[in-house]
Order: C-alpha cells, then structure tokens, then sequence
C-alpha cells in the first residue's frame, strides 16, 4: 500500500490564473502583433505549459476574443453606470491605465475575430458612444444637433490614445492629465470664430494629393493593396486577391510588385511622403509659432481625411515590415511626434514633455479615429471641428474659454 509523501508539496493553481493569462496575452499582442505571438509565448510569460493554458482558453483567437470583449463591456459598464458626464470622465481616466493596451488591440486586431463577433463588439462600443453622447448633451443641451456624437468619440478617443504609446507619468499626475484632455474634449465649443478662420485659411493650402494625380496600373494595384490590407489584415490578403480586387492578372502584379510585402513597404513609403509633403508645405507658410502649430494640425487632419485606409495601414501594420524597413518607419514615427513637441513648446514654453507627447498623442488618435469613422467621415465640417478640438487639446482651450465666460 503506498502511503502519502509528508514531504510533498502540492502545486496549487492560482486564482486569479485566467486574468494573467488574459493579461499576459494582451501585452503581448500589443507588442509583437497578433500574428507574431504563439500560444507557447503566452505561456511562458505566465510561466505555465501550453497544455494548461488549454484548460482556460481554446487558442489564440479566444484570447484576442476575450482580451478584446472584456475591455468593451468595461468601457459599456462604466458609460452606463455614470449618472453625468463628469463622473464618467473621472471614472474613465482614474481607471485607464489599467487597461492600457485595449485600445490598440481594437483598433489594430479585432478585424480578425470572427465576423459576428467583431460585429456584436462593433455595435456594443457604437451604443456606448451614444449614452457617452447622451450624457454631454445633458451637460449641454445648447450643442447642435450630431456634436455630441463627434465629442463622445473624440473622448473615448482621448481616452484611449494611452494605448500606443509607452510614454509615462506618476499615476496621479497621468490621470489628471487624461482627465484634463477628456475634459478639454467633452466641453470644447465648435464652430467657434477660430474654426470659421482656419476654414478660411485652409483655402489653397491642401497639398495635392494621389487621388489627384492620373492613375496608371502600378498605383491602382498599390491603392487595392493598401484598401485590403487595412480591411482584412496584411496576413490575410493575398496577391491573388488583390490582383483580382484590381482587375489585374498574377503576371501584371509581379511586373509592378515582385511580392506582397513589396507592396506593403512601397504603401508605408508612400504614407511618410505625403504626410512630409503636407508637413513642409504648412510650415513653409507659417510665420509665428502659432500659425506653425495650426498648420502641422491642418495638415495632418487634411492627410487623414484623404487617406483613411493608409492611416489604418499605419496603425495596424508595420510589425509585417521587414526589420530594416519596420524599424525605419518607427523612427519616422518619432521624429514627426518630436516635431509637434518641440512646435508646441515654442507655442507654450516650459512645457513637460512627457506631457507634451501624451497630449500630441491624443491629438492624432482623436483625428484617426474620426476619419475612420464612418458616421462621422459623413459630416462635411468634419475638418474645421477636429481643427476646434485638436487647437483646444494642444493648448487646453477649453478652460480659458470657460473662464472668460465666467468672468
């Protein structure tokens, strides 16, 4: 009869396993790409086997599914259980950055959830935007009709932009901070003078874009590419599909393109041309620091609102770059964040600067996320309302005007 070992030591299974395993999952797939993670990674990060990460999840598309729906409902609780505005965008900003990752996860990964599910999660954070707008408009039912929509996304927006970036402050000064803009956001006047005048001036500036240009076979295959990719997902589109989306035989692509991360790399090239264009083009008119800052600000709301598809190509993609051209790209990206930084610091000197590129951030996030949505790509003034928000992110408009209107 074998007896029990006095000695042994039991193994317990912690409690709150499946939550770091979600978690893990999450950081991961913020850092690496959904398609670059693999289950053994996961399980290693908690320190388990595969085999016992079975036991919580199916595979990995149930982590994405998990990871993703869970940050949604949070979003979807806390919008439904605040009784004003005001205690929502405390609620939202003192509990942020515990979920730091979520946003980029949804807008980067959930396009490969299976199709019912992305669009369940779709219509649950489209239903969280309306009570969000629900409630601004109680805070001020002078707003014309369809504003509160633009302000409620542009604060989940704010809210979430903390997901793309890894710059950090003190707890409490980085929830102020994200109070503050979500704040700025939920409050902020439009159709003010100083958005009739940026309209005024935008006159003559845009830069000239491809669209504009006459389109050969090479850039109607590129403009296709770039369309699927941010649709489906680089991983997920092939070049047959995207010959046949193009109306162009294997051979044709191949003569243009010999394979689809040549596209994919000529399609990024492509992104940081325009948006240097467009760049050098405002600041060769500016003549003061302000009209420097505008102008960087115009110039990316104009680039945006034409190429919708390459900001989602941007976002959700560059991990599919080869390393030197991946690596290129991120560069890219912070030279062009350090440039807002140190225009804005000229505009408002002594700024922080981790303050800085969080608030930058938030800027672009909010105007990404307007144009690709697609109730609000609908609205004609689209341009001179993010031009309102974004100068009152920038420079915290919102409060002087509320000051001088006490006073």
């Amino acid at each position: 009869m074998r007896t029990a070992d006095p000695n042994r030591v039991t193994a317990r299974r912690p409690p709150d396993r499946k939550a770091r395993i979600l978690a893990a999952a999450g950081e991961l797939f913020c850092e690496r790409g959904y398609h670059n993670v693999y289950v053994a990674d996961v399980a290693a990060a908690v320190e388990i086997t595969a085999p016992a990460l079975y036991r919580h999840f199916r595979g990995k598309p149930d982590l994405l599914l998990h990871f993703v729906t869970g940050a949604i409902e949070r979003i979807s609780a806390s919008v439904q259980d605040a009784p004003d505005v005001e205690a929502y965008l405390r609620d939202a900003a003192s509990h942020g950055l515990e979920r730091r990752g979520a946003a980029t996860l949804w807008q980067r990964e959930a396009r490969h959830l299976p199709e019912a599910n992305h669009e369940e999660l779709r219509r649950s954070l489209s239903e969280s935007a309306d009570r969000l707008g629900a409630l601004i408009r109680g805070a001020r039912p002078e707003l014309p009709e369809g504003d509160e929509e633009l302000l409620a996304w542009s604060v989940l927006s704010v809210l979430g932009s903390i997901s793309g970036h890894r710059v950090s402050l003190p707890r409490r000064r980085f929830e102020q901070l994200l109070y503050r803009l979500a704040h700025i956001a939920a409050y902020r006047q439009l159709g003010t003078p100083d958005g009739e005048a940026a309209a005024a001036d935008r006159s003559g500036s845009e830069s000239p874009g491809y669209e504009q240009l006459a389109v050969s076979r090479r850039e109607d295959i590129l403009n296709t590419a770039i369309r699927l990719f941010d649709e489906r997902g680089f991983q997920s589109v092939s070049s047959d599909d995207i010959g046949q989306a193009a109306g162009a035989t294997g051979p044709s692509i191949y003569k243009h393109f010999p394979g689809k991360t040549d596209l994919l790399v000529a399609a990024v090239t492509r992104g940081g041309e325009q948006r240097r264009a467009g760049t050098a083009a405002a600041l060769g008119r500016a003549t003061t620091p302000e009209e420097s800052l505008t102008g960087l600000l115009r110039s990316y709301i104009e680039f945006a609102l034409r190429h919708s598809h390459l900001i989602g190509l941007l976002i959700g993609e560059l991990d599919q770059l080869p390393d030197k051209e991946r690596k290129a790209s991120r560069q890219v990206q912070r030279d062009y964040l350090a440039l807002w930084v140190r225009i804005l610091d000229d505009v408002a000197p002594g700024l922080d600067a981790a303050e800085a590129k969080i608030t930058v951030c938030a800027v672009l996030t909010m105007i990404d996320n307007a144009v690709r949505t697609r109730s609000l790509g609908e609205r004609q003034d689209l341009a001179d309302r993010l031009t309102e928000l974004g100068t009152g992110l920038l420079l915290g408009r919102e409060q002087r005007e509320q000051r001088e209107q006490r006073e």
